[in-house]
């Protein structure tokens, strides 16, 4: 079966699978979720614990001999198996099934793993024999348009008090870093407990724990212009260089310039981010596509010291003109 990860508590509360696959390459919501399964398995008696990491010449027949051993004093065990970016080999491969072809009462597999690959990983004999007797659980990242609702839950799960204006200052302060923003409201309940917590109360206590990459800026421009801004003054907080900021601005350029001129992208680029580059790109028209194109030149010689100015002023005003924002007047004659 699949589950969500905030689906997990409730579930673990109703049963206990054979066998769980927690994936994804958010580290706070992988831990959390693995953290959940292993606490309700000591629950429920499963206080043997075995933990495998898997490397290069990974011997699987270890496994297989732990669980068919007896566990501790006969009692029940969980075997952990932390696969991290590595895959079962076909011999890993066949051990799982035969683990999970009918799986022992005594013996409760936790297998975690980066993301699940579609082609290599979906669909495979391994995934598939988990998601016949167990769970496969699917991490993804908090995005802007999620977090609040996540702020929300959290927060009634902690016991914290949050008006809705605090939840979106919140969320802006903290987005991009999940762990953070745990952090912070495990501190707001410290800090203010049983008592309703605003904009005020956030000021306090929270720093601006918002954590992005330059994609995560790139990625803004066709959705959200002031989120763009607020990357960037993040990214320069974080001390990321003009240069980099600069080059993944003009690869942006380039990208909507072959989409609106016909030729496509000679990037690869997710389906779902190709559609939305398109999209915004005829939007903003060829004319000012070229002029951000000839901002960026002059932004580069400015870097070089070919030109006097300010990079980071430039990278600002490129930005704006990629997002399709009107230029204040300091940035016209840059």
């Amino acid at each position: 079966m699949q589950l969500r990860a905030e689906q997990l508590g409730k579930h673990l509360g109703q049963s206990l699978l054979p066998a769980y696959l927690v994936a994804g390459d958010e580290p706070f919501q992988l831990g959390e979720c693995a953290d959940l399964i292993r606490q309700q398995a000591r629950t429920a008696g499963f206080e043997d614990r075995q933990t495998f990491t898997v490397a290069d010449r990974f011997d699987w027949h270890e496994v297989l001999n732990e669980a068919q051993s007896m566990g501790l004093f006969g009692g029940r065990k969980l075997l952990e198996l932390r696969l991290g970016e590595k895959r079962p080999d076909k011999e890993g491969s066949a051990v799982l099934c035969r683990l999970l072809d009918n799986p022992p009462p005594d013996i409760l597999l936790l297998i975690s793993a980066s993301k699940l690959d579609r082609r290599r990983d979906v669909g495979s004999k391994w995934v598939s024999a988990v998601d016949a007797v167990g769970a496969v659980i699917d991490i993804w990242p908090i995005d802007a348009s999620r977090l609040p609702r996540w702020i929300e839950q959290r927060c009634q799960l902690k016991g914290v008090q949050i008006q809705s204006d605090a939840v979106t200052l919140l969320s802006e302060l903290s987005e991009g870093n999940a762990l953070a923003c745990a952090q912070e409201i495990d501190k707001l309940a410290l800090l203010f407990p049983d008592q309703p917590i605003g904009v005020n109360e956030i000021q306090q206590s929270v720093g601006d724990c918002s954590r992005h990459s330059i994609f995560d800026l790139t990625d803004a421009l066709s959705r959200d212009p002031a989120r763009a801004l607020r990357i960037l003054d993040g990214l320069r907080a974080e001390g990321t260089d003009e240069v980099q900021i600069l080059w993944a601005l003009a690869r942006e350029a380039r990208i909507f310039e072959a989409f609106v001129s016909g030729h496509g992208s000679s990037q690869r680029l997710p389906q779902q981010k190709a559609v939305e580059a398109e999209r915004h790109a005829i939007r903003l028209g060829l004319p000012a596509i070229g002029a951000a194109l000839a901002l960026a030149a002059r932004v580069d010689q400015t870097i070089k010291g070919m030109r006097p100015g300010d990079a980071a002023s430039g990278n600002t005003a490129l930005t704006l003109k990629l997002a399709g924002q009107p230029l204040p007047a300091i940035f016209e004659q840059l």
